[in-house]
């Protein structure tokens, strides 16, 4: 993979495990999400007018894609009220991939080669190490629990659902103004549900409490997903799709030094294996 497009990934991680931790702080994270999401679409709208017109079937890829992401969205918030950051982002982000490869694999003619496989075997691993306590410890602590997983695991399935769209969609057109299009349309999508929830009076307060966080997640949330569509568009996509996961390292990290989550042996030892399972799909693969 050239060095370019790793270094797109690297940063776009960084953006990516921001936005996260912007969210997982938040009180009411729907409305949160929310704001921010519509404030990155709004604060990158000119893109859309600098852009030739999308054919029209591209508009199907940006339908289907805010459709999923939206879900992606209310889902995402949920698990993180029932799980601790340092478990439901590793656990999402890195399941994700293996997912991905499955979609590249059926739809897109993309292939693994044997060190690609072997990643997703390492990162399978991980990843039981990582929710090892919600499988075997599930009574022995409130911390993690059976929901926690199965919401990750559901956000998993969203994002390599989308992230398949996107990078098909990448191929026949600019991936700037589309991350744009897609993460705007989904804003409007998951407006209803917000406002008929939580009425506009939340949302206000929400804005004018924590305006400072919302730009930054925001702007994190556009600028992550527009370094992953470009990569996309430049390198194969279970390889990108994997590699831009090295996120989940830096939220294990973040969620022990900062939210007072357990991190303990075996999250990290977890938490290797899936980093050097993506470092093998993205450059042995």
């Amino acid at each position: 993979m050239p060095p370019f497009v790793l270094g797109l990934l690297f940063f776009g991680a960084i953006f990516h495990c921001g936005w996260n931790l912007l969210v997982k702080r938040a009180s009411e994270k729907q409305v949160f999400i929310w704001c921010a999401l519509a404030f990155g679409a709004l604060c990158f709208s000119p893109l859309l007018f600098f852009n030739s017109p999308f054919p029209l079937y591209i508009w199907l890829y940006v339908l289907c894609s805010a459709a999923i992401e939206t879900t992606y969205y209310v889902i995402l918030t949920r698990a993180y009220d029932h799980g601790d950051f340092s478990l439901v982002y590793p656990m999402a982000r890195g399941t994700a991939p293996a997912l991905l490869t499955v979609w590249a694999i059926l739809f897109l003619g993309d292939r693994p080669g044997p060190a690609g496989l072997a990643g997703i075997a390492l990162i399978i691993c991980g990843l039981a190490l990582v929710g090892g306590k919600s499988w075997w410890q599930l009574r022995k602590t409130t911390s993690v629990t059976t929901s926690a997983v199965i919401l990750a695991l559901s956000v998993a399935f969203c994002i390599s659902v989308y992230s398949g769209i996107d990078a098909t969609a990448v191929h026949h057109v600019n991936p700037l103004p589309f991350t744009v299009a897609v993460l705007g349309v989904s804003a409007i999508l998951f407006a209803p549900f917000i406002f008929l929830r939580y009425g506009r009076q939340k949302v206000t307060v929400e804005w004018r409490v924590h305006w400072r966080s919302l730009i930054f997640a925001g702007l994190f949330m556009l600028l992550s997903y527009m370094l992953a569509l470009k990569s996309y568009s430049l390198a194969h996509v279970s390889y990108v799709g994997a590699i831009r996961e090295m996120s989940i390292v830096f939220a294990a990290f973040i969620g022990w030094r900062w939210l007072g989550e357990d991190f303990g042996l075996m999250r990290l030892v977890g938490a290797t294996l899936i980093f050097t399972g993506i470092v093998v799909i993205a450059i042995a693969g």
